[in-house]
Parts: C-alpha cells; structure tokens; sequence
C-alpha cells in the first residue's frame, strides 16, 4: 500500500512542473534567439540606419512644404497630423522576415530545427528583436520632433502610448513579411512586401483628412486600417486621450494582427514538418 502511494506521488510530480519546465525553456530559447536577431542588426549598421533616416527626413519635408497651406484647408497642428506618418514609416521598416530568410537559405533555421528549442521561439524570437528595432526607431522620431518645437497634447505619456501602438501595428505588418520567408524561403519574394506596403500607407489619410478625398481615393481610405490607427495616434498627438479613437486604433490593431499572426504562425508549421 505504502509503495503503491509513493509510486503515485512520484509519478505525479513531474507532471506537474513538466509544463512550467517546457515554458521555461521555450522563454530561454526565445530570448536566446531574439539576442542574436538584436546582434546581427547591430552588426550591421546600413539595414536600420536608412529606417531612422528616412522617416526624419519625411516628416520635416511635409511640415515644412505644406503646413501653411494645411493651416489654411483647416488642419490647425500640421505637425501632429503628419507625425504618426513619419513614425509609422519608421516601424514599418523593419527586417520584415529579411534575416530570418538569410537563415533559411544558408541553412542555419535547418540547424535550429535540429537543436531541442521550442519551434515557435524561432519566430517569436526574430519578432521580438525586430519590435525592439523599431519601437527604438519610433521613439527617435518622436524624440526629434519634440526637440524641434512641436508640442505634444498627451505628454510624454501620450507620446509612449503613440510608439508603442504603431510599433504593435508595425510588427503585426511585418508578420506578413515573416510568413512570406518561411513559406518560400526566397529572399526576392520577402521583399515583394514592399509592394503590399505602398497602397498600405498611401491608399489612406497619410496627406490629409479624410473628409477631403474624394472619389475612390476616400473609399479606399475608408476601408485602409491605417485611417483608423493613424486616427488614434492623431488624437494622441494633436487632441488627447480621446478612448474612442484609441480605443478603435487598438481594436484595429488587434484584428490586423490576428491576420497575420495566424499566417506567420501557419507558415511556421508548414516549414517545420
């Protein structure tokens, strides 16, 4: 009697930590690979330098051009309508499933698929550094416009909440970019997200409000979930924290992300069978 109940409480041990210790090592392995993902960007400074730029670049060109003629058409803080632009221009620029292609095709993700890490950590890692990458490359976006005189109706505390949506919205695109790598292992086809990304950002209210398209233009805008993020970060930059607005800039968000989440994470299956 007495062994039969030791066998039972030693076999029922394990059981119980099994699932804490499978946890724990899927957290290692995801941590352990989204450093060598924030090691190899580090190491290669002409992939991320061109994403800081470029947005900085933007958003002076469009204040300084049109912020005359935008006060005049009734956009009243020309700088906060065209800073989320510039930020989203800076967390969409990420690797996009770039690196992790790079692996594919010289064989190291077949490597890691022989070592025991946990399979989703191989994603979740690269998406975890690639998110730290452009969250860093929002915040210096929004670093520079604050120091050049713009004034942020939120606060510091608004202008956080504001990176921190659009780098969400920035990896949620970027999944996209991932799960074209790990369905085609194909660096040329990883690319061709670019050319998602340009009706993304311009088939939207990117160069002004809504209620002055017309036409197909302000259709296309209407049905873009761009409108309502870059909606939600307006408000955060130009009004306050209006719940509605932000509240529908999450949800949206949310809903983009569980698209292509769900295509990441199906292409990740498919490639590690």
């Amino acid at each position: 009697m007495s062994t039969t109940e030791s066998t039972s409480v030693g076999t029922a041990a394990p059981s119980r930590t099994e699932p804490w210790s499978r946890a724990r090592e899927a957290f290692r392995s995801t941590l352990f690979l989204g450093q060598r993902e924030v090691r190899t960007s580090v190491r290669t400074p002409a992939m991320f330098i061109p994403n800081l730029i470029v947005p900085i670049f933007f958003y002076f060109v469009m204040v300084g051009s049109l912020e005359r003629f935008a006060n005049r058409s009734g956009v009243q803080n020309w700088q906060a309508f065209q800073l989320p632009v510039a930020i989203m221009f800076a967390v969409m620029s990420g690797s996009a499933g770039l690196n992790m292609v790079a692996d594919i095709e010289s064989g190291y993700f077949d490597k890691l698929l022989l070592t025991p890490a946990n399979r989703l950590s191989i994603l979740l890692g690269a998406m975890g550094a690639d998110f730290l990458r452009i969250m860093a490359q929002g915040m210096l976006v929004v670093t520079v416009a604050l120091l050049t005189g713009m004034t942020f109706a939120t606060g510091v505390t608004g202008a956080v909440a504001m990176v921190l949506i659009a780098s969400v919205a920035g990896i949620a695109y970027s999944a996209i970019g991932f799960a074209i790598a790990l369905k085609t292992g194909n660096a040329q086809a990883t690319q061709s997200i670019w050319a998602l990304w340009v009706p993304f950002m311009f088939l939207t209210t990117a160069f002004a409000p809504i209620e002055a398209l017309s036409g197909w233009l302000r259709t296309a805008a209407r049905f873009n979930p761009m409108t309502y993020i870059l909606r939600g970060m307006r408000e955060l930059a130009g009004h306050g924290w209006a719940i509605h607005e932000i509240g529908l800039a999450l949800i949206t968000v949310a809903a983009l992300g569980t698209v292509t989440f769900t295509l990441a994470l199906r292409a990740l299956m498919g490639r590690v069978r």
